[in-house]
C-alpha cells in the first residue's frame, strides 16, 4: 500500500479535549478527526455541512502519527468578544462583551503523518499538493489562529504484517490494537483518551486510548498488525 509521509509543524497548537470546557485543554498528538479537516484543507472540500466528511473518514483514510518534537504545553488568556445578535458592543457600554478565556496550547507541536486515501484520484490529488507545497485552505494546527506548515518528506510501499513480534513503532499505538508494550528506563509514556471516527453529522463514534512517547521516541510494542516499509520503519494505524 502506497503511504504518503509529510510533517506538519507549527509554533503553536491546539486540539481541544473532548471533556474540557471553560478551561480548554489539548491533546499531545493530533485526532485522526481534526487530521480529516486538514485533509479537506489542503485539497479543497468544502466545510459547509460537513461535506468533506463524506470523503475523508474512517472508511476512507487510513492515518497513523509520530511525535517529532517533544511535547510542551502552555497557558495563555485570550480574549473572546460577545458577537451575539453579529454585533459587538464594547465593554463600557454592555458588561460581558468580553470574555478571558484561559486556554492550553502546544508550544512548537510538530508531527510526521503517514497516510493513505482509498479513493485513488482524491489521493493523487492530495499527493501533487503536498509536493507541490499547495493548498487550497488555510491549514492550522487545531485552531484557525494556530496556522500550519507542510512539508513533503516521501512516497513509499507500506506492508502489513501480523506475526506478532515485538517491535519497535515510530508513531502512536491505539490501545485497543495493543497486546504488549515493553516499559523502558529513560522513556515517559502518555496516555489520551481520543475521538477516532467520526461521521459526518460530527457525531464521534469510536474512542480510545492512544499511547505514545512524550519526547517522540519509538515504543516497543507487540500488536495486533503493523505496517512496514523497506527501510524497517514501523508504523500502527490509529484506526
Amino acid at each position: 500500500m502506497n503511504i504518503l509521509i509529510f510533517d506538519l509543524y507549527a509554533d503553536f497548537g491546539h486540539f481541544r479535549k473532548i471533556y474540557s470546557t471553560s478551561s480548554p485543554l489539548t491533546y499531545a498528538i493530533i485526532p485522526p478527526t481534526a487530521f480529516y479537516g486538514m485533509i479537506g484543507a489542503i485539497v479543497g472540500l468544502e466545510k459547509e455541512e460537513n461535506a468533506y466528511l463524506k470523503y475523508v473518514n474512517h472508511h476512507t483514510v487510513k492515518f497513523a502519527v509520530q511525535l517529532l518534537h517533544p511535547v510542551k504545553k502552555m497557558r495563555m488568556g485570550l480574549n473572546h468578544i460577545n458577537t451575539k445578535g453579529n454585533v459587538w458592543i464594547p465593554k463600557q457600554r454592555r458588561e460581558g462583551a468580553r470574555t478571558q478565556i484561559r486556554t492550553e496550547f502546544l508550544r512548537f507541536p510538530k508531527y510526521r503523518c503517514y497516510v493513505h486515501i482509498k479513493d485513488d484520484i482524491l489521493f493523487d490529488k492530495l499527493i501533487d499538493y503536498v509536493t507541490c507545497g499547495k493548498n487550497v485552505y488555510t491549514v492550522s494546527m487545531g485552531l484557525s489562529e494556530c496556522l500550519a506548515n507542510i512539508e513533503f518528506v516521501s512516497i513509499g510501499e507500506f506492508y502489513q504484517k501480523k506475526d506478532g513480534q515485538v517491535v519497535e513503532v515510530v508513531t502512536a499505538v491505539p490501545e485497543r490494537k495493543l497486546k504488549k508494550l515493553e516499559i523502558e528506563l529513560g522513556k515517559e509514556y502518555l496516555k489520551e483518551r481520543m475521538p477516532i471516527c467520526i461521521d459526518h453529522e460530527r457525531i464521534v463514534n469510536l474512542y480510545d486510548e492512544v499511547i505514545f512517547e512524550a519526547t517522540g521516541r519509538p515504543l516497543t510494542v507487540s500488536v495486533d498488525s503493523y505496517w512496514t516499509n523497506n527501510q524497517g520503519t514501523q508504523i500502527v494505524f490509529l484506526h
